[in-house]
């Protein structure tokens, strides 16, 4: 009764997923909210880090699969140190980039029907004295996240950017919500300290 349970109600989540992406069948757009942080360093200095320009394109993917997600993401990164610092900056970078996170990971396989889990067998009675085992074909990993920079630019004077547009995000093997959160960073290195400084956007869902 505990196999049969499981099978029915793993099957059911993946009808619900199935379904689900089977009704994504038209773009949207989504543009994020600014986000800026602002630090003074222990040697004087004024470090700022802003996100701006953020957007989102959700496209159904072109597989058709329930378990692909794809997109498009636009962002910009601007840094800047002001100040009268008492130690010179030699160097610094700026970084912009993605963290993805992958509700449950599924890139081990997957077959509908028979995805009970990582150590559970199913008996069929096939005839008198006979009998099978089947095996389950999709292994459920606890979900995952990857952080994914798009670029790191040096700081040669000031003032800096990264800006990219229209990145394509693919992601597959993940079976539930795929959820996004952008990022920009600042570094510093004067030679008295050392310092980072970054802003988060809020988490989105592709």
């Amino acid at each position: 009764m505990r196999i049969h349970s499981t099978k029915a109600g793993l099957i059911g989540l993946l009808t619900v997923v199935v379904v689900g992406a089977m009704g994504e069948g038209i773009a949207s757009a989504e543009p994020l909210a600014d986000k800026s942080r602002e630090i003074t360093t222990d040697d004087g200095w004024q470090m700022s880090i802003t996100k701006t320009e953020e957007n989102l394109d959700r496209y159904p993917n072109l597989a058709a699969t329930p378990f692909t997600r794809e997109g498009f993401v636009s962002l910009k990164a601007v840094a800047d140190i002001s100040g009268m610092g008492t130690a010179p900056v030699n160097s610094g970078a700026i970084t912009l980039g993605y963290q993805l996170g992958c509700q449950v990971d599924v890139t081990s396989g997957a077959a509908i029907g028979l995805a009970i889990g990582p150590s559970i067998s199913i008996g069929i009675t096939t005839g008198v004295g006979l009998s099978a085992s089947i095996s389950p074909t999709m292994y459920l990993k606890p979900g995952t996240i990857t952080t994914i920079p798009f670029g790191t630019k040096p700081l040669a004077g000031r003032h800096a950017s990264i800006t990219s547009d229209q990145v394509h995000i693919k992601i597959d093997g993940c079976m539930g919500p795929v959820s996004l959160r952008s990022y920009a960073q600042v570094t510093i290195s004067t030679p008295t300290a050392d310092n980072s400084l970054a802003v988060y956007g809020d988490p989105i869902y592709l």
